[in-house]
């Protein structure tokens, strides 16, 4: 007697919980997509103030990449190098 309308209320609840799963999920994953490109955009923004390929003490060889700052070249180190001489 009230089993057709029980079946009917499920099927409606069910519909509804997936509609709100799916679209909590959806929301999620962009907030987290969002989220994740905004800090890679950030660092790299900072990546690309390292002035070594501008600089006269960069050598260009693999073992060697500056003279002066060996172990900071190419680095974030290397932002606010001291001896930062531009090529002319």
């Amino acid at each position: 007697m009230f089993a057709p309308a029980i079946l009917e209320i499920l099927s409606s609840l069910y519909t509804v919980t997936f509609t709100i799963c799916m679209s909590l999920g959806l929301v999620y994953f962009s907030w987290s997509s969002w989220n994740t490109l905004q800090k890679d955009w950030l660092q790299l923004k900072r990546l690309h103030q390292i002035p070594c390929d501008r600089c006269i003490f960069f050598t260009g060889e693999y073992q060697l990449k500056c003279t002066v700052h060996p172990y900071k070249a190419f680095h974030e180190d290397a932002i606010d190098c001291r001896d930062y001489h531009r090529v002319e």
